[in-house]
Parts: C-alpha cells; sequence; structure tokens
C-alpha cells in the first residue's frame, strides 16, 4: 500500500527495546524507597476465582477502571493501545467487528464463531458487535492471551476478554461525569450507589453521548462516523448469611450513520483507471487521512442490546462456594449502508440485519484455596449450558445509476434494466436471510495439587457438545444476478463433541517469583458460510434436492504451548511478566473474498509463536512506568489453496488476463505455506508513564498520564491472500492526559488528547466492491486491484470534568 505514513516494524521494535532498557536503570537510580502497594494488587477471575494476577500461570493483561480512565481507554477498540497482542477492528459495518489475540480472530458479521471468548460479568457474550459501545462504570478489564478451553469453553479457542462492572458499594456515593471533545463530541455518564440496609443494596449507572463524526462528505456536504450513544445499568447486590446474590439488568443502544471512511488508495490502480472513474464522474475521494470522503452516502445505523443476569453464590460449610449463573440478551443490529460501492454515482445500498437471543446457565462449585485434602489441593468445577438463535439479513438495492453504469449494453437490457427500477424502485433487488440455532453443553473440572510448597500442578478438563441448525434463502433479480445467486437450503445439521483439556506445572521458589509452564487446547466448532454471492454455493437435483454444498465448514482446533515466569523484585518496586508460547492452529478458519462475496472454509494449518513481556516500575509513589512488548511470528505451515490475486482467475470465456499470465497458479488458488496470517503483526508495544504530586498545602493533587502504543506493519485485509497492498505500516500513536483533582478527590478537571502526532494509518482494507466491472483490476501489476482503507481516528483533544459525592 501507499499510505505509509509512520515508521517501519524495525524502527517500532528498536524504540520499544529502548524503552524498556531504560526502565530498570530509572528504577534503580530514582530516589526514594519503593511504595508500599497492597492497593495496587491486580486481582483478576481468569480461574473463576478471585487472585491475584501475579498467581496465576497464564498471560494476562490485566487493568482496573481507573487505569483505563488515565490512558483514555474508552472501548474495546483501543484496548490494544494498552494490551499487547490484542487487537479489535472493524470492517465498513458496525457489526463487521474482529477481536483478535496473537493475531487469530474471526469476522464478526458472519455464522462463523469467534476466536476469542467475551464475557461480561462472567456471562458469555457470542456476538463481538454486541461490546461495541462505550464502557460503562467498568471495574476491570482482563485479556487473557492463549486458549481458555477449559474454564471458558469452545470459543475461547485463543484467547478470551473479561470485562467486569461495579458492584454496589455499602455506604451512600456516586458520580457525575461530562466530556467535550473534537469535532464537537459531548459525553455524560454517571453512577450512584444506594445502600438498603445492612445486607441489599444498589448500584445505577448511565451514559449518554452524541457525536456527529470526525469525516467530511464531499459530495453532498455532510458529517459523518458518528452516532448517538445510550447505556444504562442497574445493579442489586444481596448478602444475607452464606448467600451472595448479584442481579444486573442492562440496555444500550447506538443511532447513527455507523459509516467508516473509506479512502481509495490512488497506487493501487493506474493513472488510467482514474482517469476514467474520473471522465464517468465515480471517482472517490483518493487522498488518504485527508478526513474527507466523496461518495453518495445514505447511512442509518440502530443498535440494540439488552440483558438481565442472576448470579447466586452460596458458601457451603468449609468454605466451598456452590455458583449459579443465569442470563438472558438480545441484541438488535439495522444498518443500512450507501452506496455499498462507495462511489459518487448512486449505484447499489445495502440493509445488514443481525439479531442475536442467547442465553446462558451454569452451575459451579468452587474450592476454598488450599483447604481440601489438608491444604495440597485447589478445585473448580461446572455444568454449562448455551443457546443462542441468530440472524444474518442482507438486502441489496439498486440505486438510479445501477443501470447505467453496470447494465450499460445492449440497449435492450438496459432499457428493461430501466423499466424494472422505475416499477420497483430498486427496492429488494437481493434479498438474504440465513439462520442458525446453536445449543451447546459442557462439563468441566480443573484442579490444582500443590505437590510441595513451592511446586504446583494444574489439570483441567472440559467435554462440549454442539449441535448446530439453520436455514439459508437468497433472491435476486435478473438485472442483479451477477452479485448475488438465487439459493435456497436447509443445513445439514452439525453434532459435534470435543475434549479440551490444560495442564500447567507451577513452581515458586519465592512468594514474589513464580515459573510456569502450560500445555493447554481450544476449538471452534464447524459451521455454516453465510456469504452470498455468485455462483451458487449449493448443487441441487430434480425435485430441488440437495446434491452438494459449499456452505459447510469443519471445526477449528488449537494446541498451544507457554512456558513464562511472573515476578517482583525490589519490595515490589519492579514487576516482570514474561510469556514464551507457540500455537498451533488445524482446520483454519479462513475467510476469502472475490470480488463479490465472502466465504468461509477451512484453509489449512497456523502456527503462531512468540513472547509477552509485561512489566511496571514503581520506585516511590509519585511515579510509576508500565511497559509491554509481544513478538509474534506469524506462519501458515500449510495452506495450498489460498484465494488467488483479486483479478486473475479467468472470465467467462476461460481467458486469464495477459498481465496475470506469468504467475503459476493464474490467480485461481496459491500456495501461502510460510506467508503470515492477517492482522498478524511482528511487534507490538506500549508504554505509560503515570506522575502526580500534591499542590501545596491545598489538598489537592495533579496527575500525568502520558502513553505510547506502537505496532509493527502487518496485512490487515478482510482476506488471506498475500496480497501486498494489503500491507500497512507500522506506526506509533501518542496520547496524554493531565488532571487536577480536589481534596478527598472530591472533583476532578482533566485535559486529553489522542493521537497527538496526527499519525494518519489504516485499520482495515478491502477491495473495492465490482473493481472487475468498473475496470479497476490488473492496473499495476498482477493481481493488483483497487483498495481501500478505513482511515483511522485524525489527532483528538478534549476536556472533562467529574465530581463525586
Amino acid at each position: 500500500m501507499t499510505s505509509k505514513k509512520t515508521i517501519h516494524g524495525t524502527s517500532v521494535c528498536a524504540l520499544a527495546f529502548a524503552l524498556f532498557a531504560s526502565a530498570p536503570a530509572f528504577a534503580q537510580e530514582a530516589d526514594g524507597g519503593a511504595a508500599e502497594m497492597p492497593s495496587d494488587e491486580i486481582v483478576v477471575t481468569a480461574q473463576k476465582r478471585s487472585e491475584s494476577v501475579q498467581s496465576v500461570p497464564i498471560s494476562i493483561a490485566a487493568f482496573s477502571g481507573t487505569s483505563l480512565e488515565k490512558a483514555n481507554v474508552v472501548n474495546v477498540q483501543e484496548l490494544g493501545s494498552i494490551a499487547s497482542n490484542f487487537q479489535s477492528v472493524r470492517s465498513s459495518s458496525v457489526a463487521a467487528v474482529r477481536v483478535n489475540i496473537r493475531g487469530v480472530g474471526a469476522q464478526g458479521n458472519t455464522m462463523i464463531e469467534p476466536s476469542v471468548a467475551i464475557f461480561q460479568d462472567g456471562i458469555y457474550v457470542p456476538r463481538a458487535g454486541a461490546v461495541l459501545g462505550n464502557f460503562l462504570d467498568i471495574a476491570g478489564v482482563e485479556v487473557l492471551r492463549g486458549p481458555q478451553g477449559t474454564l471458558f469453553g469452545r470459543n475461547a479457542s485463543v484467547g478470551a476478554l473479561s470485562l467486569r462492572s461495579a458492584l454496589p458499594d455499602d455506604d451512600f456515593s456516586g458520580e457525575v461525569a461530562g466530556e467535550y471533545g473534537t469535532a464537537g463530541k459531548k459525553k455524560l455518564s454517571g453512577h450512584v450507589n444506594l445502600p438498603a440496609g445492612e445486607n441489599l443494596s444498589f448500584r445505577f449507572a448511565g451514559m449518554g453521548q452524541w457525536f456527529n463524526g470526525y469525516w467530511k462528505n464531499r459530495f453532498d456536504g455532510s458529517t459523518f462516523g458518528g452516532s448517538d450513544d445510550y447505556a444504562f445499568r442497574g445493579t442489586v447486590k444481596l448478602e444475607t448469611g452464606n448467600l451472595e446474590w448479584i442481579v444486573r439488568g442492562d440496555y444500550s443502544r447506538q443511532k447513527g450513520d455507523g459509516s467508516a471512511n473509506f479512502d481509495l488508495d490512488p497506487t493501487s490502480i493506474s493513472a488510467a483507471a482514474i482517469t476514467a472513474l474520473t471522465n464517468r464522474g465515480i471517482l472517490p475521494d483518493t487522498v488518504l487521512g485527508d478526513r474527507t470522503a466523496n461518495q453518495y452516502l445514505t447511512a442509518n445505523l440502530d443498535d440494540k442490546n439488552l440483558g438481565v443476569s442472576s448470579t447466586l453464590s452460596y458458601e457451603l460449610g468449609g468454605g466451598t462456594t456452590l455458583k449459579m449463573i443465569n442470563s438472558y440478551r438480545e441484541w438488535r443490529n439495522d444498518q443500512l449502508d450507501g452506496d455499498v460501492i462507495y462511489t459518487p454515482a448512486k449505484i447499489a445500498s445495502r440493509v445488514n440485519k443481525f439479531t442475536s437471543d442467547s442465553h446462558n446457565h451454569e452451575l459451579q462449585i468452587i474450592s476454598p484455596e488450599r483447604q481440601w485434602l489438608n491444604g495440597m489441593l485447589d478445585a473448580v468445577g461446572g455444568l454449562y449450558y448455551f443457546k443462542e438463535d441468530y440472524t444474518v439479513g442482507e438486502q441489496l438495492n439498486m440505486n438510479s445509476q445501477f443501470c447505467a453504469i453496470l447494465v450499460p449494453a445492449p440497449p435492450a437490457a438496459n432499457a428493461g434494466c430501466n423499466a424494472y427500477y422505475a416499477t420497483a424502485q430498486g427496492v429488494g433487488g437481493t434479498k438474504q436471510n440465513v439462520t442458525q440455532s446453536v445449543k451447546s453443553i459442557a462439563a468441566y473440572v480443573q484442579a490444582t495439587l500443590h505437590l510441595a510448597e513451592t511446586l504446583s500442578l494444574t489439570l483441567g478438563g472440559r467435554w462440549t457438545q454442539d449441535k448446530k441448525s439453520g436455514t439459508y434463502n437468497q433472491t435476486t433479480n435478473p438485472f442483479m444476478a451477477t452479485l448475488r445467486a438465487a439459493e435456497s437450503l436447509t443445513f445439514p445439521g452439525i453434532k459435534e463433541s470435543k475434549f479440551t483439556y490444560r495442564a500447567s506445572l507451577n513452581y515458586k521458589p519465592t512468594d514474589e517469583v513464580m515459573l510456569f509452564a502450560n500445555m493447554s487446547t481450544g476449538y471452534k466448532s464447524g459451521g455454516y458460510n453465510s456469504g452470498g454471492g455468485v455462483p451458487s454455493q449449493s448443487t441441487f437435483g430434480p425435485g430441488n434436492v440437495l446434491i452438494s454444498t459449499k456452505r459447510l465448514f469443519g471445526q477449528e482446533t488449537v494446541k498451544n504451548y507457554e512456558a513464562g515466569i511472573k515476578a517482583r523484585w525490589l519490595d515490589r518496586a519492579l514487576t516482570t511478566n514474561i510469556t514464551f508460547y507457540r500455537m498451533d492452529i488445524g482446520g483454519y478458519q479462513d475467510r476469502s473474498f472475490d470480488g463479490v462475496s465472502f466465504i468461509v472454509r477451512n484453509a489449512g494449518n497456523l502456527r503462531q509463536q512468540g513472547f509477552e513481556l509485561d512489566t511496571v516500575i514503581a520506585p516511590a509513589s509519585w511515579i510509576k512506568i508500565n511497559a509491554s512488548l509481544a513478538y509474534l511470528d506469524s506462519k501458515f505451515t500449510s495452506f495450498p489453496t489460498a484465494s488467488g490475486l483479486p483479478g486473475c482467475a479467468p472470465n467467462a470465456a476461460g481467458v486469464i488476463p495477459a498481465v496475470c499470465l506469468p504467475l503459476v497458479n493464474k490467480g485461481q488458488t496459491q500456495d501461502l505455506k510460510g506467508k503470515p496470517a492477517t492482522y498478524s503483526p511482528k511487534f507490538m508495544g506500549s508504554f505509560g508513564i503515570d506522575l502526580n504530586g500534591d499542590i501545596g498545602n491545598s489538598g489537592m493533587n495533579w496527575a500525568f498520564n502520558g502513553n505510547l502504543s506502537l505496532i509493527s506493519d502487518q496485512f490487515i485485509t478482510g482476506t488471506t491472500d498475500g496480497n501486498t497492498q494489503g500491507i500497512e505500516d507500522g506506526r506509533a500513536l501518542l496520547g496524554a492526559r493531565l488532571a487536577i483533582n480536589g481534596a478527598d478527590d472530591r472533583w476532578t478537571v482533566a485535559v486529553f488528547g489522542r493521537n497527538l502526532g496526527g499519525v494518519k494509518y489504516a485499520y482495515n482494507v478491502t477491495y473495492q466492491p465490482l473493481a472487475g466491472p468498473l475496470g479497476l483490476n490488473n492496473g499495476v501489476f498482477a493481481g493488483s486491484t483497487a483498495v481501500r482503507s478505513a482511515e483511522g481516528d485524525p489527532r483528538t483533544y478534549g476536556v472533562s470534568a467529574a465530581f463525586r459525592f
């Protein structure tokens, strides 16, 4: 690609290592002794019990709500700026969310199961698009790297993301906060705690945000990319005797246009193609990172979430806890993308509809720490049931210039197209409706045997059974048959079982040092392709009997090997956690694009290996330094039938474009053995510094946070084909926050900024839809095609204020 905007991967690596190298020296030279930090102990629930992050033999990036606020991290998409080996990106629609850990994830707007399981207060959220809104009253976030199949289930094959909301306090208290920022972004949020006697307490939290977007559309002068967001949560906690009961209810809604700014990369196509687009009046914006677009846009987004959950815990004799978790969640996403060809011409628009209704039920038994078998055994076990009804709907509509641009000849065809449009006004050109019902049951147990005071062995296993059923229905009209093929079938039922396991040997020579070695496995079930396109993915015989279908793909499995050390030094002034890992992924579920549609299939085998280093330096109470670095070596060990380069497949007459003739594979398929997966940068890192001090004798204090996030070059395309046009250069993004806090922390006023260097970057690259009919393939080199880049957020500033009572 040509949006080469910042630093290359080697520079990222060098800078990151320089930061790490300087950090320990600073700790040794700083004045003052090590700070006592019991309040800074990070507590996580990665093993279904509350533990110090330093005691859990898993690679974890964990952050408190306060830490997220200081680093200006307000949603899941921004979490990657402080959590190495974690990325969350979206494509053209809000529902098309991809959450990655260690370079592996799954696109959210398909039937494919996620690779990273997302949990909200211990409740599994099956669709990543349902957690896109801003964090609301968050107590902590945990990024669990590597398979978590034993305790978290089948779709935690490469990791899990756990979000924990704040619980009610015993005292009456609350907060009201407001924020104003770049492009007129406004936000109001707050919470209140209401104790109702000794045993009962309530907490209510709410948030509203109003934002028109950062991007300007030259086509009609509009501003886009924003939304009005609302979120509410109510929590009730009852504690009486040995019983604790927590009930939560939440609701959120986003209303706006939901559009991303996809600019056309002018160097991805020839000068002649640009001239041709200009002459036809359909040249989009070609200046990357300028905050403008030039396209027909009639977008609209309405996204709704609601959920209720109950967590009932009862302490049995001897400290053993029995816990019952029940939940129900709904997600509704309705988005109009217009125009999905991303040009100034009114060609075609798309309506996407997603619905998910799910419920979880889990019974857990949790032993007290080191009290079973005379202190030799800890254990967690459980039974689990999950059900989801999921639908994916798509409607492509003809716009007023569809016929003139895509059906220009012969005249009779064009006349017929115009007549059809005049009658139907293009509505319902194609309609797709895909349904899927999933039922999953599981039983799991994990036990830690303390072989000696310093040595323990953890063994765990989970048996899971999945059942799936569904339907696929696609209709079209004669003039849009080049976009979608008519197809209707009932999917063959899927029933499969899998046993996943974990084994970990842990050695603690001192209270502050732990060495561990893990082997763990994970899996994702097979499923159904929901992508529409041409030709039909199914073959039917007489009587519409299904003969064969490409709409099925098999399960994906993961084997993970880890070795690491978690240690605190210098009276806890220095914390260093490092994990070396290798993940071997079999039957990798890959999503390929043929210029019209996306298809999911089992691509082959993938190996992801490297290390994750997280460190904290706190030489005194007034300073803390956080640094992390992740190295990832991504490589397909087998991928013989990867998607060919775009625009190189034979046409209807069997003719291969001349520029593609030198290619051995002729562009239909290719072998990508040895190539990396998408969204697998070699390096990710972050560096943060917190400083604070008193303001005279006023009782007030100041606090400063600076953070730098680093990422090296990576493929960021929606399909895996090794096209160098899909490489985005490495970048470094700088953020900062300066706050003044009142006496007793009663109020806070802060100024903050993100991307202070004004770095121009893209987070997603997609091929130009209908590039072939528009004459945009093979303009530069064999396999080249028009590329669109989703532009990242520009430099932004803001002010905020909070009042607490």
